[in-house]
């Protein structure tokens, strides 16, 4: 699963437009797909066609009601194709949590406790570097910098690559920065000059995918629909779908590099003839426990062992029969990111699940 921040602090550079119509061109290429409007505008959430009467939970309650999870908030675009909305009282939130600890891991957290069956996490965020921002940073490995032709986005990317090396160096937190050109009108001279400063500046981090300036994105938001269904033929769609191809094809060297690391992971516990290994990938935590229904879901849970790849592991001597699970990090009961079996437990989230035959 790979998780995308969209993020800049200048507005009107194309965030919402590339969100959304990015999250429906991955759909199209069979993804599955999860888009938080992570933005008070609720913006994302309108340009599906969506109004606040038609939802009751929100990203408002990711952040402030611990047992309201994705699977709770989600609204169905299509199948395989999910957004969590907003509205105005996610404004709210910045206020609420001013005095709370670790205000700025609430989204990762809660991401961490819910299901999340897709392959791509989209999160639009307002334009600002604000708390709301930082949630989204600190809950992503990657993140994709829409900049339109000014020199005002050149001065808002440079500062969104102070922020992310604030995060490097405070939070210990390394982001994937992708740098996307869009609503570009490639044939004024100005703008040819905007594409040769970022190639300059960026030219490891800036996109081949280029999105052209095109009345249609406007057309087919205010008809609550994304670009790829409004006019599928249209260059708005093609660069779109050219886009959710560059970043597929990225994605494959990721996983191909990645791949010893990741099998073992793929699909949870492993069962032997000499008992049950399980294993988590929490790299930066200082302790992971386990508990469940083997140990009457001890508060203290069994301790796992830290391997020197940053990965954690622990071998159990189960008797046959289903057995649910969560793991303990640093305090947080987390269910296993790496296993797909899952039960729904009584307060509303859901349990990992193994299987000794």
């Amino acid at each position: 699963m790979r998780v995308v921040a969209l993020a800049n602090q200048k507005g009107g550079c194309g965030k919402t437009t590339s969100a959304t119509n990015l999250a429906a061109a991955l759909a199209q290429l069979d993804k599955k797909v999860l888009l938080i409007d992570n933005d008070p505008q609720g913006h994302s959430t309108l340009a599906f066609g969506f109004r606040e009467r038609d939802f009751t939970l929100s990203t408002y309650d990711l952040y402030l009601t611990s047992d309201i999870l994705v699977e709770d908030a989600f609204l169905e675009v299509s199948p395989g194709f999910h957004l969590v909305p907003a509205g105005i009282e996610l404004s709210a939130v910045e206020m609420t949590l001013a005095r709370e600890p670790k205000k700025e891991l609430r989204l990762r957290d809660n991401l961490r406790r819910s299901a999340m069956p897709y392959d791509y996490v989209l999160i639009d965020c307002p334009p600002s570097v604000s708390l709301l921002t930082f949630n989204a940073l600190l809950a992503s490995g990657e993140v994709l910098i829409p900049v339109d032709p000014s020199y005002y986005s050149l001065q808002a990317v440079r500062k969104m690559r102070e922020t992310l090396a604030v995060l490097r160096e405070k939070k210990g937190h390394d982001l994937v920065p992708h740098v996307l050109m869009s609503d570009f009108d490639t044939r004024p001279l100005f703008v040819r000059k905007v594409m040769d400063e970022l190639d300059e500046l960026y030219e490891k981090e800036l996109l081949d995918t280029i999105i052209h300036h095109t009345v249609r994105f406007k057309e087919a938001a205010g008809s609550g629909v994304p670009i790829v269904n409004y006019d599928p033929e249209s260059r708005g769609a093609h660069d779109f779908r050219c886009l959710a191809r560059e970043l597929a094809e990225q994605e494959v060297s990721v996983k191909v590099e990645a791949l010893d690391h990741w099998s073992a992971l793929l699909h949870g516990p492993q069962v032997t003839q000499a008992g049950v290994c399980f294993e988590a990938d929490f790299p930066r935590a200082k302790t992971v426990r386990i508990t469940g229904s083997f140990c009457d879901w001890s508060a203290k849970g069994l301790p796992l062992s830290r391997r020197e790849d940053g990965t954690w592991e622990c071998h159990m001597a189960l008797e046959s029969g289903q057995y649910e699970y969560r793991f303990i990090v640093d305090g947080a009961w987390l269910p296993d990111p790496h296993n797909t079996e899952t039960v729904a437990n009584e307060f509303g989230g859901a349990n990992s699940c193994v299987i000794v035959a």
